[in-house]
């Protein structure tokens, strides 16, 4: 296809402005608190729901774009996001505020359910992990670097100007996308959609993101256990009930192919790792460290630079010679980077840097590697399901790292203690990170391991 590269770079700028709006709007919720006269824990919610959306909707937006023009719904995505964005900005009450970024979280669904379909679509298999890991760069930037950017732009505008800017560019790559993007030629089977399973994972996410909440801001009620439990358990029936359907969104089909199902959790834990360890490292940095807001910042850059350095590398290396050592090299190099923290003498700024390198070499490898793995070995009817899910997978890692790190070392910075009085709980934390990385490790040498066809190709001709 010969504007597929000019196609990798919508469907990069679309990944950056969805994953860069769910940390860029937390650095001004403060502010927005103050204008429309609300409480710091109402006000957190204009994160939450967005959030709490893209979890909700992406299998089924998966399942959705699978069935109907992938084509249309990505790039009507955009215009979505956009409407949202705009609503945001010209937001004059909290209930509108609250619908728009939730509208705006619909159309992050509809583009981030297809990314990677749409590079599987345009990208044969051997040059699918190159292309890949230029998309996991902008994942990976997109997400680490929102607080900071978010905080750059609110020195010199408006809050609402953050909102403004995605406005002119969802427009540009809405149109870009009906004019560039390849019609399908193909769609799944006409199967019912999953309204029940779709309602059992919305409801159990939400129960366990009230509970989380809860716990972070120190309530633990039984009110609390119960919705907790009560979540599990839908979760639970969730899978119970994708056992006695064909259709369902947790699909078995897709995840009886062993590279995605163990690609799915291999992501889901090393997103897990990444989330728990960053935000401690966060606090840590600046609260006993006595780092200011900026050398946190510039330190933490680190991790998303490396990796940025190393993803195209990779990619180029699984289209060459295969996905099975990238995979497992990154898997051992994220479990050996927590070791800095848990093995040296003190947990100092020099540990945190090696950690945070030596991770982000180890994402490089493992993310880019695995994502082409996984959209490789998915059906082609069903890339757009097995892109949502990864996506999915990615931001579960990112609730569980969260309340993971709250149970160890949730009660950080809250009274005024010695340099070292979290140095043992934090060194838990990562001694638990580093066997789960470990785990994924060991579980990528039941990979198959084979080449990529150079005469796989899913590519259209037409555009």
């Amino acid at each position: 296809m010969s504007n597929k590269w000019g196609i990798l770079q919508v469907v990069n700028m679309g990944t950056l402005i969805s994953t860069l709006d769910v940390g860029i709007v937390n650095v001004s919720l403060p502010v927005m608190a103050r204008q429309f006269s609300v409480t710091l824990a109402q006000i957190q919610w204009v994160a939450t729901v967005y959030l709490l959306t893209m979890v909700i909707l992406l299998p089924f937006m998966g399942k959705l774009s699978d069935r109907m023009e992938r084509r249309q719904i990505y790039s009507w995505g955009f215009f979505i996001f956009g409407v949202g964005s705009l609503g945001i900005a010209i937001s004059h009450s909290f209930l509108l505020l609250m619908m728009s970024r939730c509208l705006q979280g619909i159309g992050a669904t509809m583009i981030m359910a297809n990314s990677q379909a749409m590079v599987r679509h345009a990208f044969p298999d051997h040059e699918r992990g190159r292309a890949l890991g230029y998309n996991a760069i902008v994942i990976s930037v997109g997400t680490l670097s929102g607080p900071a950017l978010g905080g750059l732009l609110l020195e010199v505008m408006d809050w609402t100007w953050l909102f403004w800017i995605n406005v002119p560019i969802s427009l540009a790559a809405c149109w870009l996308g009906l004019r560039w993007f390849p019609r399908d030629g193909q769609t799944s089977a006409k199967s019912p959609c999953d309204y029940l399973g779709t309602f059992l994972l919305g409801a159990g996410v939400c129960l366990l993101m009230l509970a989380a909440e809860a716990v972070k801001d120190g309530s633990v009620s039984l009110k609390v256990w119960l919705e907790a439990g009560i979540g599990c358990l839908l979760l639970c029936l969730l899978v119970v009930q994708a056992r006695t359907i064909d259709y369902g969104i947790i699909d078995r089909e897709l995840f009886s192919h062993r590279k995605v199902w163990l690609g799915n959790t291999g992501s889901l834990i090393i997103n897990l790792a990444q989330t728990a360890t960053l935000i401690p490292i966060t606090f840590y940095l600046q609260s006993e460290l006595g780092f200011s807001a900026w050398g946190t910042g510039a330190l933490l850059m680190l991790q998303p630079l490396v990796m940025g350095i190393v993803a195209p590398f990779a990619g180029w290396f699984r289209d060459k010679y295969g996905g099975t050592f990238p995979i497992n090299a990154g898997a051992v190099l994220c479990s050996a980077s927590m070791l800095f923290v848990v093995c040296m003498p003190s947990v100092s700024a020099w540990s945190i840097g090696l950690h945070l390198a030596f991770f982000g070499i180890g994402t490089g490898l493992f993310h880019a590697t695995n994502n082409a793995e996984v959209m490789s070995a998915a059906p082609a009817e069903k890339s757009s399901l097995a892109g949502s899910l990864l996506a999915l997978v990615r931001y579960l890692g990112q609730i569980v790292g969260i309340g993971l790190a709250t149970l160890l070392v949730g009660t950080m910075g809250s009274q005024s203690q010695a340099q070292e009085s979290f140095g043992t709980p934090l060194r838990v934390l990562f001694g638990i990170c580093c066997m789960l990385c470990l785990a994924v490790a060991i579980s990528g040498r039941y990979l198959p391991k084979e080449k990529p066809h150079r005469s796989d190709i899913t590519a259209s001709s037409s555009s």
